[in-house]
This record gives structure tokens, C-alpha cells and sequence, in this order.
């Protein structure tokens, strides 16, 4: 098993969900909810009131405890 590897399993990670308005253009990052998937329409848009639409999910990786 490789350096990299290793470190890789000794980290959690936190996956995230960027929705963007398409009227604005205001983005938000949230927690990633079961059900996300890219271009999947979200909620209103805190700034506009316009709708969202989900452009990216990635994760994070952080130290583990």
C-alpha cells in the first residue's frame, strides 16, 4: 500500500453541494443531502427568490480524530 493510500483512509471526508441561482448567479454551499445530483433543480434563491440548480458535488477531506 502506498504513502498516498494510507493517508487517504486515515481521513473523513464531508461531501458538499453547490446550487447556483439562475437569475442572479449567487452561489451556496451546503451539505450534500441523499437525493443531490448535478442539474437537479433546488430551492429558491435566498437573494433573488429565482430557482437553483445543483452545479457541482464534491467532497473535503479532514483529519481524522
Amino acid at each position: 500500500m502506498s504513502h498516498d493510500m494510507k493517508d487517504e483512509k486515515d481521513k473523513r471526508s464531508i461531501v458538499y453541494t453547490i446550487e447556483e441561482c439562475q437569475k442572479c448567479g449567487v452561489k451556496n454551499k451546503r451539505i450534500f443531502k441523499v437525493g443531490d445530483y448535478v442539474y437537479k433543480f433546488g430551492g429558491s434563491c435566498l437573494r433573488c427568490n429565482g430557482s437553483t440548480l445543483i452545479t457541482m458535488i464534491y467532497a473535503e477531506y479532514v483529519n481524522g480524530t
